[in-house]
Order: structure tokens, then sequence, then C-alpha cells
């Protein structure tokens, strides 16, 4: 076994290998665990085609994901990527893998010819604010977004 780091879009068989990391970020964002509806959200967005997902692996195992979602800006017409989840498992942070992770999605949102890629972080977490800024992120001081919640 290689203790090289890999980074790579996952593909549908890749579940059983996200899917106790996925729940690990959900709980971390105070949500219950729930291994069955994560693995669920996970398959209906992959056969959906309806989000993009890269995966941090070492040993064969998943340490880090990111998953995008498409949105579209109307005003320059073109596909933004919305950088919805993004988690490092606990014991491998602050060793460069969110850094290489981002590079990857970063990456491909070039590839695709994307107006760039959006994210929000928690006002409280300030570790997260710095890492972002670190990569480049600038916080939109031209429009204030708002949350209509059902």
């Amino acid at each position: 076994m290689s203790n090289e780091l890999l980074i790579r879009q996952a593909a549908i068989e890749d579940l059983p290998k996200i899917v106790p990391l996925f729940d690990s970020y959900r709980e971390y964002f105070h949500q219950p665990k729930n291994p069955v509806k994560a693995e669920q959200f996970l398959f209906d967005r992959f056969q959906n085609l309806q989000s993009v997902i890269f995966i941090a692996e070492q040993e064969d195992k998943v340490i880090g994901f990111a998953q995008l979602f498409p949105i579209f800006s109307s005003l320059s017409l073109q596909r933004v990527w919305l950088l919805n989840d993004f988690y490092i498992a606990e014991g491998y942070r602050n060793k460069g893998i969110g850094k290489q992770l981002f590079a990857k999605v970063k990456e491909f949102a070039l590839l695709t010819k994307s107006k760039g890629i959006e994210l929000s972080v928690e006002h409280t977490n300030e570790r997260a604010w710095h890492f972002w800024e670190k990569q480049g992120f600038k916080m939109d001081k031209k429009f204030r977004y708002y949350s209509y919640l059902l």
C-alpha cells in the first residue's frame, strides 16, 4: 500500500468509500448521523448528474472530498460552480491536503470554462475564512446573499 495522496474525480463506484466521510461531515455541522440517507443522497446526485465530487485518497481510504453543484449566471451567461461541501477528515488536517484538493477543483472549473467558484462559510468559522482567502477567494461586497428556508 502506498502512502501517496491521490486526488481524483469520484465515480458512483466510490460511494461505499465516500459515505462514511460524508456522514461525518454532516455530523460536524450538527446533523444526525444517517449513513443510509447520506448514501441515497449521493447516489441520486451521481445518477442524475447533479454534482461533481472530487476525493482525496490515501491507502485506498477517502480522507477528504469536495462536492460541486452547477449554477448559472444569467448576467454573464456562464456556469458557476457552487463548492457546497468541502471536508478533510480529522487527523489529516493542516497537512496541505485541502489545498491540493482545492487545486483539483480549480483545475476542473477552468477546464469547464466556468466563470468561477462560489462558496459560503459560517460566520463563526474564522479558520475556514483564512483558508479560503489564502486560496484566493474574496468576500462579496457587491451583493448581499439571503436565504428563504421552508
